[in-house]
């Protein structure tokens, strides 16, 4: 799979750029103007996905792309979901990087120069900075920059809490196929990849800012629809599981907590549930560690479609939906 890429006659210092968009048209100006200012010696191209949208952003995009220092392509399609997207782009991809990018998210100032320059100094291939709401962030003065991370303090970082969004990455082509890729029955490639980076190795942690959400977002927004957002938190930490058997213990033991943790914290808040099974199991996990830890996972997503994990049908991917059609898509 990764050698028909081509990847060591690849330039290192190129970096692909995949921007995901869906109805994104009030957003498109300013994430253009952004990446035309970032700045940096890198070659780089521009892949967008248009996954699908009804507000005609593309005809927005294809106006301004010429503001863009590089080659771009645009691809317009039906709705299948950002994880297929990215998937889809990276088979593109003629960098040996490539930078990840929401069609809503703000790209900072020389960024990708800085992920790209600690990638090639220690020689790591996954580096991930931090995202914030468009508000002013305070540097801490003489603070060491970037912490590097061994498979087991990553994975450990992300199955407690996934405080980063796939804006935030920067990775070699390479890295990314070894991983798995994104998952594409989930709505958000963000916590599975993240996942699935660390189980496959090292990465670096950028301590900045390297992208910015809008304080306002859509109603498409995952994080406003908390409870498939809560649901396929849950099922990342699941599928973690299922595809790493043989992970140190400690790390199983820390994704079924969490998962249980979850389950009865959103019963809680949500459901106004507090005393209820989720609540038990969640107090067993504490102190048990079972063999059937995985089904007992799979049990605490009944907190969110009431027939445990048996997805909502509007909770599904348009790949999962369309997976039996042949996709079209045009590019312009």
């Amino acid at each position: 799979m990764i050698e028909k890429f081509n990847i060591k006659e690849k330039n290192k210092n190129f970096v692909t750029y995949i921007i995901t968009l869906y109805n994104k048209k009030i957003y498109i100006s300013s994430v253009i103007n952004a990446l035309a200012k970032e700045g940096g010696s890198h070659k780089r191209e521009y892949i967008f996905i248009d996954d699908g949208s009804t507000d005609h952003c593309v005809l927005t995009l294809t106006i301004i792309k010429s503001k863009l220092p590089g080659r771009v392509k645009v691809i317009k399609r039906a709705n299948m979901g950002a994880s297929y997207s990215t998937n889809e782009a990276m088979l593109m991809a003629k960098g040996y990087w490539v930078r990840l990018l929401d069609g809503d998210d703000i790209i900072e100032y020389k960024s990708t120069a800085k992920m790209l320059r600690l990638a090639k100094q220690k020689k790591e291939e996954f580096v991930y900075g931090l995202i914030h709401e468009k508000t002013k962030v305070f540097k801490q003065a003489n603070s060491v920059n970037y912490v590097l991370q061994n498979k087991n303090e990553g994975l450990a970082k992300f199955i407690r809490n996934c405080p980063a969004n796939s804006s935030c990455i920067l990775l070699s082509v390479k890295r990314f196929f070894m991983s798995g890729g994104c998952e594409e029955s989930f709505v958000s490639p963000d916590q599975i990849l993240f996942l699935r980076l660390f189980a496959s190795g090292k990465g670096v942690f950028l301590k900045e800012t390297v992208a910015s959400m809008p304080i306002k977002q859509t109603s498409e927004s995952l994080s406003a629809q908390i409870r498939r957002s809560r649901y396929e938190s849950i099922l990342a930490l699941i599928k973690f599981c299922e595809e790493n058997q043989n992970v140190n213990k400690s790390l199983k033991k820390l994704a079924f907590k969490r998962a249980l943790s979850r389950a009865h914290n959103y019963n809680k808040s949500l459901n106004k549930s507090f005393i209820s099974w989720h609540f038990f199991k969640y107090i067993i996990s504490k102190f048990y560690f079972p063999k059937n830890y995985i089904s007992l996972m799979y049990s605490s997503l009944g907190v969110f479609t009431k027939k445990n994990y048996i997805r909502k049908k509007n909770w599904r991917t348009g790949f999962e939906k369309k997976l039996t059609y042949k996709v079209q898509f045009r590019e312009y």
